[in-house]
């Protein structure tokens, strides 16, 4: 029964993430454009990455995106489960919702770019 609840917390957790980053990527033009030149990549930790060596501003602009996400991350997982268990969660998420041509994080840690079909999840997710 508790596995349930956590895993209904967790799956009703990541939409408010997902809403989070798009409601940020629709506010930043940098965001997007980063995210469509392949500069930035959705990590399997539930946290952006930067792909290779970036500027000084990508990896502000990282930083700060990614101190959004624990935040929401510590907020939502409080009594349901931990916050690397929900960011997880999340990341497969995120993950799932890239589009071709962007950047992710595969099961080996390197990044991958999208194409036609399904990203490479990892086989805990969700």
């Amino acid at each position: 029964m508790k596995r349930i609840r956590t895993t209904a917390a967790l799956a009703a957790a990541v939409l408010t993430v997902s809403g989070i980053t798009a409601a940020h990527a629709q506010r930043s033009p940098e965001y997007a454009a980063a995210r469509s030149d392949g500069k930035v990549g959705e990590q399997r930790d539930g946290y952006l990455g930067v792909v290779g060596s970036q500027g000084a501003d990508i990896a502000a602009m990282v930083r700060d995106i990614n101190n959004k996400r624990r935040s929401v991350y510590t907020s939502a997982a409080a009594g349901k489960s931990t916050i690397e268990e929900y960011a997880f969660t999340t990341g497969c998420k995120l993950i799932r919702d890239t589009r071709p041509g962007e950047k992710y994080q595969g099961l080996d840690g390197s990044w991958k770019t999208r194409g036609g079909g399904a990203p490479e999840l990892d086989p805990r997710c969700p």
